[in-house]
């Protein structure tokens, strides 16, 4: 009997496999993209081209000004030979602009390359250009000839970048901050929008948002306005042809193209006339997933027309002379509304954790609202127009700053529990 009933079993699991659909096997994950390297040599055949297959190569911006201030790396990469071609770079930012040197070995086809480099055309989507004289050793003869380089930096660093792109008929920029342990992988994006006459780099300077990311896991960017400030909000720009919003919807697919940012983790910020645009986003642009406005609330409640409920977490102080706090409120119950929230609310007493500041620290929770679609608007009391925990913009004369919260960490504790 055993071996007819081990028969049977063997038959009968033969035929559930045979039922049975496969089950694929676990993908391996995608491979982190590799800097490009490529180098020709006028008056020869000479030409190399290649994925790096080890080392990489660094472009560095700097967030005052925009500018790339070093270009710098190592790499090997396949040569037409069937060897590798080793190339060196090291291009720094001086008084003269970007200078430094290019080597490169290529040991199977006995080449050799050194250069002292000058005039490298300033990288636009992650691709550095040079075209100079150089010298050129190829076998047992050595020669002055004219050398042309392409690096493509297909898997930028950590640190800081610069976005550089025409919009509108508009130059337009950017600076984002990749955080340390960036590798490629999807990360998550906040998108902070400063404030009136306030460029990128004195939000940097005063709110330390870039220097949170670092060390948080996340992708920050800050757009730069032009003009005075963003359009269609108060105070913001009046030229009709500058497009902000398409602006904003460019560089969310350039995060999502050429940094890897994951499209479902897509946030804003902002302080201010930012604050305010940010607000105008909610309402307007559905590829965020929450925002956060500081001081800066919806102003046209009247306009504002969201196709879907809205997470959004909102910070003003009440001694807010710029832009008074009895705009917060009816912006936040709007919000309520438009997610289906109850009109009850819910306040929590912070912990007042600086008396020195003078400020205390009330969360205001909308009740009722949905699990993904929260409405939360903080009251900072004896709070000025400045940067919850950050440094205050014009000293005293914006009223106080609280220190008792940072908005950096209100901010992205809030947001990042949400995707699309």
């Amino acid at each position: 009997m055993r071996p007819l009933l081990a028969r049977s079993c063997m038959a009968f699991a033969l035929m559930v496999a045979a039922f049975s659909p496969a089950v694929p096997a676990a993908a391996d994950p995608a491979p982190a993209p590799a800097d490009r390297f490529s180098v020709r040599i006028d008056g020869s055949a000479y030409t190399a081209d290649g994925a790096l297959t080890s080392g990489g190569f660094a472009v560095t911006d700097r967030v005052a000004d925009f500018a790339t201030v070093r270009i710098a790396g190592r790499g090997a990469f396949p040569g037409p030979s069937g060897g590798d071609v080793t190339a060196a770079l090291d291009v720094r930012r001086g008084l003269t602009g970007l200078t430094g040197s290019f080597t490169l070995e290529d040991p199977g086809s006995g080449v050799r390359v050194k250069a002292d480099v000058r005039g490298v055309t300033v990288p636009e989507d992650g691709t550095v250009t040079w075209t100079g004289p150089a010298s050129v050793t190829d076998g047992p003869d050595t020669a002055r000839r004219t050398v042309s380089l392409t690096l493509v930096d297909a898997l930028p660093d950590p640190g800081d970048h610069a976005i550089r792109i025409a919009h509108a008929g508009v130059e337009r920029r950017a600076i984002l901050r990749l955080p340390d342990d960036y590798d490629g992988t999807p990360r998550p994006v906040l998108f902070h929008f400063p404030g009136l006459i306030e460029a990128p780099w004195m939000a940097e300077f005063f709110g330390r948002m870039a220097d949170h990311a670092r060390t948080r896991g996340y992708i920050m960017i800050t757009p730069e306005h032009h003009g005075r400030g963003w359009q269609g909000v108060p105070a913001g720009t009046t030229e009709p042809e500058l497009d902000d919003p398409g602006f904003v919807m460019r560089l969310q697919d350039i995060l999502v193209e050429r940094f890897n940012a994951d499209p479902s983790r897509l946030y804003a910020s902002g302080m201010s006339n930012g604050g305010f645009f940010t607000s105008k986003l909610a309402c307007e642009n559905t590829r965020f997933a929450a925002f956060a406005p500081v001081s800066g609330q919806l102003s046209d409640i009247a306009g504002c027309a969201p196709t879907r409920p809205v997470p959004i977490v909102l910070l003003h102080g009440d001694g807010d002379s710029v832009v008074p706090y009895t705009t917060a409120p009816p912006a936040a119950a709007f919000w309520a509304g438009n997610n289906g929230c109850s009109t009850d609310t819910e306040t929590t007493a912070l912990p007042d954790l600086d008396p020195a500041d003078r400020t205390t620290v009330d969360r205001i929770t909308y009740l009722g609202c949905p699990a993904d679609a929260p409405v939360v608007l903080y009251r900072i009391r004896g709070g000025g127009h400045n940067w919850p925990g950050g440094l205050p913009f014009l000293g005293p004369f914006l009223g106080g700053t609280t220190h008792d919260i940072t908005a950096n960490d209100v901010i992205w504790d809030f947001v990042t529990a949400f995707h699309l």
